[in-house]
């Protein structure tokens, strides 16, 4: 009777830890061997929500920083690259970049950076390659409301080339742009409204800057996500002059290649909510800011530019693989 009674005093107390904070419990229940996938799945959306009203959160107040507080400094440390050796004559070099030729080589390493959008999407790249080309050497670096805009927040120069230099990566997968779509400081620290010729030519020059330095840098092949189409009207008019940017900047490099997604979620030029993926599963796409994806977003972006690499020959099937 009493070994009944401690039975209930126990049941009643678990059951109760888990009403009152069920977030908490299905967090650490989802790192057990017993948790099924859909309870997993659960946890981590439950991780994103809040991750995403932190970021939301801390952007209500960074994005009200008066540029004219801050000290005029460069905008950032200057990247030391190693010069070239030898010269190479200009016709080659024009036709290098133009013919972009195609990888033979099995790479191993793979990075992806980004924004927070790339916390969804790297996990999905991560999980694809590991399963389809049994690839397990790849590193998520991605930051919370960063991006190549307000450096004076996170300087990506530096950090890339700290990345690059201690892990070596073989391949490089960018995407930024979800934080940049505000005002921006530059060169010279004058305050340049979104948007404007001034804006454009400030953030290219950021843009510009960053693709020379993974061109310099020891990685074999670079992959710069462009943004997709938005449920929100401000990114519908923003995000194709940013694109423009990246694609530009991807051509001075036969090692950047820019892979458009602006479509991938439209119909007729307009944006809709719910699409299907490879093997014909429909979902939402996006989240209600209109930038994050969702997971079934997060796929279909991720075989876009898996199949991209598999075409280029940056993968191969293992022989082991169906």
């Amino acid at each position: 009777m009493r070994d009944r009674e401690i039975l209930l005093i126990v049941t009643s107390v678990i059951l109760t830890l888990i009403f009152t904070n069920l977030s908490l419990f299905l967090k650490s229940f989802s790192s057990t061997p017993f948790a099924s996938p859909e309870i997993k799945q659960a946890a981590r959306q439950i991780e994103l929500d809040g991750f995403r009203k932190s970021e939301q959160d801390f952007w209500s107040k960074i994005k009200d920083i008066n540029f004219d507080s801050i000290p005029k400094k460069s905008e950032s440390a200057p990247v030391k690259t190693a010069r070239k050796s030898a010269v190479v004559p200009q016709t080659t070099a024009k036709k290098s970049i133009a013919a972009k030729p195609k990888l033979t080589v099995l790479y191993r390493k793979f990075l992806f950076i980004g924004d927070s959008v790339m916390f969804d999407l790297g996990t999905q790249l991560q999980y694809t390659l590991k399963e389809k080309y049994n690839i397990a050497d790849t590193k998520n670096e991605y930051k919370a409301s960063s991006g190549l805009n307000r450096i004076d927040y996170y300087d990506w120069y530096a950090r890339t080339t700290e990345i690059i230099k201690d892990y070596r990566p073989d391949v490089v997968v960018v995407l930024f742009g979800g934080n940049d779509t505000q005002d921006i400081a530059d060169s010279q620290g004058k305050y340049r409204a979104i948007m404007t010729k001034e804006w454009q030519k400030a953030y290219q020059e950021r843009v510009q800057k960053y693709a020379k330095l993974l061109d310099s840098s020891s990685v074999k092949k670079v992959y710069w996500v462009g943004q997709s189409i938005s449920n929100k009207s401000q990114y519908i008019q923003q995000f194709p002059v940013m694109n423009d940017i990246y694609k530009s900047a991807s051509k001075s490099s036969p090692k950047i290649e820019f892979i458009s997604t602006w479509d991938t979620f439209a119909e007729s030029g307009k944006f809709v909510p719910v699409v299907a993926d490879k093997s014909g599963k429909r979902g939402y796409v996006k989240i209600n800011d209109g930038v994050h994806f969702t997971s079934h977003g997060a796929q279909i972006i991720s075989d876009l530019i898996v199949d991209k690499m598999a075409t280029d020959k940056v993968l191969k099937v293992p022989k082991n693989k169906p």
